[in-house]
């Protein structure tokens, strides 16, 4: 790592929980931001942590502000850096960073969750495919050659079920290892700003990985659109600053719409509801909370319910794969088996 530019490094959701609830005290407690980041410095015993600090508290020594300085990082996420910005702008920075501590806790409860859904069943595919490629590649083909061996005895039938249980075994471990590498490069490219892109259009294919996204960024969009009206912020200033912290570049383009459009005086909650940001039950509850004047406590309940929802729809895609998974491994090797068993029952058979 360079100082002032260090190489990209791996920030848990934890990490970033950790860094902004420490911002926050900080900036509650009216310290300033130089000495602030100098003390976490200080208490960080990781060299690659403690030289990402330093590089932002060496942009802030320069007179950047905070936001340009985390995104001149290369290390925090883009969404951590915009908020931020919106922060700065707001004179809101410690509220901010308050809710980001937040959210990057439910984030890390989430992944840990995934973590424990898959972990199970990672495990188990693994050992079935351990199991697959030992009768594929050491039994199948020595009982192969023992049928060969014995002649014209041999049914044909019983060689060609050997072949299909050689077959069946050589296209699940082609499988397996195609997800494999699939899922390496996934996360190789999601490291990287351009295969984030690519990604996240690739998930808006598939209805229900759409889903799941789109319940986060309307979890986003509403919690900063909340915090900038909670600020004074008029609603069309508002929209014209929320662009950047969506993961969609359609939803991107919906929210600068909404804004063109609330600019030229259309009502804010017709705007959202025509700009399919948010379902219909949310565009309702937007239009009552406008009509009440609780517009910013409405987002920020929208945004603990859609966050909720997108978690319980991630849980349930990872839920729904694991069987499937395992009741195709375990058809395979059950095809495998059959393989052997038919054969000696034919021989057994035969010799009787």
């Amino acid at each position: 790592m360079r100082m002032g530019k260090p190489k990209r490094a791996v920030l848990t959701a934890a990490e970033l929980a950790l860094f902004c609830s420490q911002m926050s005290w900080l900036l509650k407690a009216a310290v300033p931001l130089e000495e602030g980041l100098l003390a976490v410095c200080e208490n960080t015993r990781d060299a690659g942590k403690k030289r990402l600090v330093q590089s932002v508290l060496s942009g802030l020594e320069k007179g950047t502000p905070l936001s340009a300085s985390l995104k001149s990082s290369g290390a925090f996420p883009e969404y951590l850096a915009n908020m931020a910005e919106i922060g700065e702008k707001a004179g809101k920075l410690d509220d901010v960073f308050s809710a980001l501590a937040r959210h990057y806790e439910r984030e890390d409860e989430l992944k840990s969750r995934i973590r424990g859904a898959v972990t199970y069943p990672t495990v188990l595919i693994l050992m079935i495919a351990a199991v697959i490629a030992l009768l594929d590649v050491k039994v199948l083909p020595v009982f192969r050659q023992v049928l060969e061996d014995l002649g014209s005895g041999v049914p044909a039938a019983s060689l060609a079920a050997v072949q299909v249980g050689l077959a069946a075994g050589r296209v699940a471990l082609a499988l397996i290892l195609a997800w494999a590498a699939l899922a390496a490069g996934g996360i190789l490219a999601a490291r990287t700003g351009r295969g984030a892109l690519f990604l996240r259009g690739l998930a808006d294919r598939f209805p229900p990985a759409r889903r799941v996204f789109t319940g986060i960024d309307t979890a986003r969009f509403s919690s900063a659109l909340a915090m900038l009206l909670s600020s004074g912020y008029g609603a069309a200033q508002a929209l014209e600053l929320l662009p950047g912290i969506l993961s969609s570049p359609q939803n991107g383009r919906r929210a600068r719409e909404t804004a063109r459009k609330v600019s030229q005086g259309v009502p804010f909650s017709q705007a959202l509801r025509q700009s399919g940001l948010f379902p219909g039950i949310y565009s309702s509850l937007i239009g009552v909370g406008e009509k009440a004047g609780a517009l910013d406590t409405v987002m920020d309940q929208i945004a603990a319910r859609s966050g909720e929802e997108a978690q319980e729809k991630l849980s349930g895609a990872v839920s729904a794969v694991e069987p499937v998974l395992i009741g195709v491994l375990s058809a395979v090797i059950g095809v495998i088996l059959l393989s052997i068993l038919l054969p000696l029952m034919g021989i057994l058979s035969g010799t009787d």
